[in-house]
């Protein structure tokens, strides 16, 4: 079977901290390794701009991701969009840039976000639009809506092999829309877990409308307690909710939320392939809430999976014993190098010029000379 590789290399300019960044010979599994605040988790954030690029929500979305508080009223959309861009130390700079090129699917595609920075007046019909009572502006606007604010205005173009696409972008810091989207098509299907997803729940949808893949999710939690035999979405009686249950041969149908934190991140991982088919799974941090000795068999879960459905995985890890546990699911006695379905991608980032540099190493490369690594793969 074919391994999936729907995006070949990548080139990040002016992204959160990455200033500039090239990483060739993607791969079926790649492993995103390095210090704390190398940028990982940016590299993820960046190929998520890759899912649908001319649609500006989409951009949005990956601007306020980190925003826990944003659906109870958290920074702006505005004041997310601009934590995309690098920040300057020159506050009168006023223009903003940022973009991303790729090989993706035999086509070389660009995203280019550009514009300033400005202060604009607002109409009256702007001013009425404003929410006068919400928990962002209630102190702002408790005595006088404002008639000037500060504004992002500049364009998005989109280039998808031959085709090409413009569309402008007016935002604001009081806005409640996000500007007009490119009319392109939905280039990958993208699927991103954050390290915690797993607590959210809702993970069994897509797990049981495929019997087959059902099965091998079973065998997976079966690691954790061989009692399991079976996944069920039961609806509370008095909420008419669903309630994600585990059958057990011993102590009969169980709530998951009765079970640890590793069940349900491995239900998150399964439920994150079933919805990544034929496109591209981000995981960060795979190894939150998963003990050592399953790494192996969770990991040639992940790699077994994502081999059948046509997915290819970027994961970023802070453990050497997550990438050992990766490597070891290949026999590289065995594998050529042409056959080899790992890179591992090592970023870096030099504080003194701010620039990040990335090297990628076959997996067959890094199980050679392991031990010349230490703790972690360091450049």
């Amino acid at each position: 079977m074919t391994v999936a590789i729907h995006i070949e290399n990548l080139k990040i300019e002016q992204f959160r901290g990455i200033r500039q960044l090239s990483v060739s010979h993607l791969n079926h599994i790649n492993l995103i390794v390095g210090d704390n605040n190398c940028g990982k988790t940016s590299f993820l954030e960046a190929l998520l701009l890759l899912r649908n690029p001319g649609d500006f929500t989409n951009t949005l979305r990956i601007a306020r991701m980190r925003d826990s508080l944003a659906m109870y009223g958290g920074i702006s959309a505005y004041e997310s969009l601009l934590t995309l861009f690098p920040h300057s130390s020159n506050e009168e700079e006023t223009a903003r840039m940022l973009s991303l090129q790729a090989r993706c699917r035999g086509e070389d595609v660009l995203y280019l976000l550009e514009g300033n920075m400005k202060t604009i007046m607002l109409d009256l019909e702007e001013q009425n639009r404003i929410p006068r009572y919400s928990m962002r502006n209630f102190r702002k606007f408790k005595d006088s809506i404002p008639s000037e604010c500060q504004a992002f205005q500049g364009n998005l173009l989109v280039r998808t092999g031959n085709n090409q696409d413009k569309a402008e972008i007016n935002i604001h810091e009081y806005s409640t829309v996000s500007g007009r989207d490119i009319t392109s098509r939905h280039l990958l299907n993208m699927v991103y877990l954050a390290p915690f997803d797993h607590l959210r729940g809702g993970n069994f949808s897509r797990i049981l409308t495929n019997d087959p893949y059902k099965e091998l999710c079973i065998q997976i939690l079966q690691l954790f307690d061989p009692g399991i035999t079976d996944l069920l979405l039961l609806k509370n009686e008095n909420t008419n909710r669903p309630i994600e249950c585990v059958k057990h041969k011993e102590l009969g149908t169980m709530p998951l939320s009765s079970y640890g934190d590793g069940i349900k991140k491995v239900l998150s991982i399964a439920s994150g392939i079933a919805r990544a088919v034929d496109g591209v799974l981000l995981i960060d941090e795979v190894e939150t809430a998963i003990h050592t000795r399953y790494f192996e068999d969770i990991f040639r879960f992940i790699a077994s999976a994502c081999r059948k459905f046509g997915v290819q995985v970027f994961i970023t890890s802070h453990s050497i014993e997550a990438i050992d546990g990766f490597l070891s699911i290949v026999d590289y006695e065995k594998t050529t190098e042409q056959e080899d379905p790992i890179s591992v991608v090592t970023l870096k980032k030099d504080w003194s010029s701010s620039l990040s540099y990335a090297r990628v190493l076959s997996g067959r490369h890094v199980h050679q000379n392991r031990e010349q690594f230490g703790f972690e793969v360091r450049l």
